[in-house]
């Protein structure tokens, strides 16, 4: 139970033995190798499955209400995001002498610290920000632009990297009964070294993973393309003017969505035996040495049981994907997206600390290396 603590709603009273016991029985479902009998694994148990998961963005963020899903002026407010920064100068603790070249980065409302910054550096507001998603509703469909409402919006270590997440309905990606929906991640960085992003993504609805789209360029420079990094603007001062290149961050989603939706075709196309998924574990997470620690064993063993328990479960056996390289890769996503362990920091919870890694850090080069193999795998 405390393994999928994240996706069970509190009861209200304590629950009947009775009632865990038949949840159990219903859980049990056949193994997701049928056509290898002696390579099956034995059936998993899993409970609190449906409901589907959470989605992730909900959890640290908040959901956009009535006029905020169309007026970015209304969903600042609505998402605590409208605070500015300022510059502060730097100053030695014990000379207070300044310190030439260099400056650091101040919310206007707390007077919290956010990052330290060089002279180039130009600060980008939040509510410059949410005035990108006027820059792209302008974009007319003529010229590539496309309808979205803004979903969720929030911010990460108490303000040093902002986020928005709007959905674009006309976008969506269904294999079988599969289904994502591709949204559009406007994020911005107050430490110094993080730029602007504007990224496609996809959330899937039956358990709310999150994977980039498909860079759509980059299949043309090597034999299987990367997860798009997005459309980045560095903090330097003609940001505010490259902001409005929003034609161009609509057209590279549009590429992206078709590289994306032809190689989720072919992963769902491709069975997943127990010899291809062993092969597929090995290329993401490596394989143990012989000197392996007892805590690496421990982990490795943990990961492994989280892991056959979602190929076991509902989220993998949808029609139209079960049993193949897609389910193997949504897998890996899903367990980075709810699952992993991440370690928590600048006060922030571990939805947040596992969120921000999803997309930012080493959760997303997780992704990475999935995406990779089960391409590779899939050939």
């Amino acid at each position: 139970m405390q393994l999928f603590s994240d996706i069970l709603p509190a009861p209200p009273m304590p629950v009947p033995l009775s009632t865990v016991v038949d949840q159990v029985a219903r859980s049990i479902v056949p193994s997701h190798h049928p056509e290898s009998p002696k390579l099956s694994r034995a059936p998993t148990r899993r409970l609190g499955l449906p409901p589907p998961r959470m989605n992730p963005w909900q959890r640290s963020g908040r959901t956009m209400l009535a006029e905020a899903t169309t007026d970015p002026d209304v969903a600042i407010r609505q998402a605590g995001l409208d605070w500015s920064v300022e510059r502060v100068d730097l100053r030695c603790a014990d000379t207070l002498d300044p310190v030439p070249d260099f400056s650091a980065i101040r919310r206007s409302d707390t007077k919290g610290l956010l990052g330290v910054v060089g002279p180039d550096y130009e600060p980008f507001q939040n509510r410059a920000m949410f005035e990108v998603f006027k820059d792209l509703a302008a974009v007319d469909r003529g010229d590539g632009g496309l309808p979205f409402t803004i979903e969720t919006a929030g911010c990460f270590q108490g303000g040093k990297v902002v986020w928005a997440l709007a959905n674009l309905p006309d976008f969506g990606i269904r294999i079988g009964d599969d289904e994502s929906k591709v949204m559009l991640l406007i994020s911005n960085g107050h430490t110094g070294n993080r730029t602007l992003i504007i990224a496609p993504t996809t959330i899937r609805v039956i358990c709310q993973n999150t994977l980039r789209l498909a860079e759509s360029q980059a299949g043309e420079r090597r034999k299987h393309p990367g997860l798009a990094g997005g459309f980045t603007i560095r903090h330097t001062p003609g940001i505010h003017e490259t902001v409005n290149e929003a034609k161009a961050a609509f057209a590279a989603t549009i590429a992206s969505h078709a590289v994306t939706k032809a190689a989720w075709q072919h992963l769902a196309s491709k069975a997943l035996t127990a010899k291809l998924e062993a092969e597929f574990m090995a290329q993401v997470f490596g394989t143990p040495g012989p000197d392996e620690a007892d805590r690496a064993k421990a982990l490795r063993k943990s990961r492994e049981e989280r892991i056959s328990a979602i190929l076991a479960s509902p989220t993998s056996q949808v029609s139209g994907t079960k049993d193949t390289m897609f389910s193997a890769l949504m897998s890996v996503t899903e367990l980075v997206d709810h699952d992993r362990s991440t370690r928590t920091s600048e006060g922030g919870d571990a939805d947040e600390s596992r969120l921000f890694s999803a997309n930012f850090g080493s959760g997303a080069d997780l992704k990475e290396r999935a995406w990779h193999a089960a391409l590779a795998l899939a050939a």
